[in-house]
């Protein structure tokens, strides 16, 4: 469940922005212009990214070992009696630990600006997060060190029930999670290309544009089971193929700009994004 290439989509954005925080200090001294973003406009857009950053170190770096710990639990221990589902020599259940990401979430969540999508999740995936970790610690150490011997798993089933609704409850809000860091990533990314073809940044736009034709074309083999290629949405499926190698070629012509390449991208030479 890792979505780290949300980040790279995000990173277009982040770069937008610190490109206007730059040349807003190199003309601190020159006559201000309409052109000029406003310091506080400035300031806004970088404060969401930073709240935008910390639900995404939620989703990349904290859901993932929930996951396994959920997992795992669901394929070792028995919803209903809290004892294993079969008889083993040994059984593991992988702690967590406290998390970084969730103080940083915490810390931010009510600050400005608000993103409603998101902020409503919060008080779940904290909280959650909160009542898991001292039982599954405990639960862990409890099957790591045999201590069912002792009690016929007493004290686990205790353990177990108390895991289990935070951990379900942190699952739940992390799935919903995942769901909309997508559709708020994919209009950020919008956003930013929008920008740069206004401001005439084609080589951007076009980069840009070549990634997000990467996405939407290899999204349709994810999980894909093999008999369920048969029904896939070829023309959509060649429609990116085409978007890719349109973006790609328009990249290509303009990159010959040693110029715009210089003003764009701080290079001088085009030989690294266009020898395929």
């Amino acid at each position: 469940m890792n979505y780290r290439s949300l980040l790279s989509i995000l990173c277009i954005v982040s770069i937008s922005l610190q490109s206007c925080k730059e040349d807003s200090k190199a003309n601190a001294e020159k006559d201000i212009t309409t052109d000029v973003p406003p310091t506080g406009a400035i300031d806004s857009k970088q404060a969401y990214i930073n709240k935008y950053n910390a639900y995404i170190a939620v989703w990349n770096d904290v859901s993932p070992r929930v996951e396994r710990t959920y997992s795992v639990l669901y394929n070792t221990i028995n919803d209903k009696t809290g004892e294993p589902l079969k008889e083993q020599e040994t059984y593991f259940i992988p702690s967590l630990i406290e998390s970084r990401a969730i103080v940083m979430l915490k810390d931010i969540v009510d600050k400005e600006p608000r993103i409603e999508a998101l902020d409503a999740l919060a008080p779940d995936l904290i909280s959650a997060y909160k009542e898991m970790l001292e039982p599954v610690q405990q639960l862990s150490d409890y099957y790591k060190l045999e201590s069912y011997k002792d009690d016929n798993f007493e004290k686990g089933k205790k353990l177990y029930y108390e895991l289990r609704e935070p951990i379900k409850k942190f699952i739940a809000a992390s799935d919903i999670l995942g769901v909309k860091v997508q559709e708020i990533d994919a209009q950020l990314s919008m956003e930013a290309l929008a920008e740069y073809k206004e401001n005439d940044e084609l080589l951007l736009y076009n980069k840009g544009m070549i990634i997000n034709s990467l996405k939407k074309h290899s999204a349709p083999l994810y999980s894909v089971e093999y008999d369920a290629y048969e029904t896939l949405d070829l023309y959509a499926y060649d429609k990116h193929l085409k978007d890719i190698i349109t973006h790609y070629t328009e990249f290509k012509t303009l990159a010959k700009d040693e110029e715009r390449l210089k003003r764009e991208m701080n290079i001088s030479r085009a030989a690294p994004f266009t020898r395929y």
